[in-house]
C-alpha cells in the first residue's frame, strides 16, 4: 500500500466485528508513515448511530471514503493505491 502520499486517515470499526478490513488497514501502515500521517480511529459499540468507515486524505486534497464493512481488505488497497500510482505519476512527470 502506498502511504507516501496520505495526509489524514479516519477508521471508525466495531473491535468485535467477524470483518477485520479496518483493523487489517491499520496495521498496514507503516510505522514510519504513521508519524507523518494524521490517524484517527474511533471504535464503534453495538449501540452506535455511525457506521464504520476509512477516509483517507490524500496531499492533493482528494478523499476517499469506504466502507470496510462491505470491502475486503484488497479492495480498499486498490482502490487507495489507484491514486497513490496517480500522484506518482504526476509527480514524476512535474520533476
Amino acid at each position: 500500500m502506498m502511504t507516501k502520499y496520505f495526509t489524514s486517515a479516519v477508521v471508525r470499526f466495531d473491535p468485535l466485528s467477524k470483518r477485520k478490513t479496518a483493523r487489517i488497514f491499520l496495521a498496514r501502515i507503516p510505522p514510519t508513515t504513521r508519524n507523518l500521517i494524521k490517524i484517527q480511529t474511533e471504535f464503534l459499540g453495538k449501540g452506535s448511530s455511525h457506521e464504520p468507515l476509512i477516509s483517507v486524505t490524500f496531499r492533493d486534497g482528494k478523499t476517499i471514503d469506504l466502507d470496510p464493512s462491505k470491502e475486503s481488505i484488497g479492495d480498499v488497497i486498490d482502490q487507495l493505491d489507484r491514486h497513490s500510482r496517480a500522484l506518482h505519476l504526476q509527480e514524476q512527470m512535474n520533476s
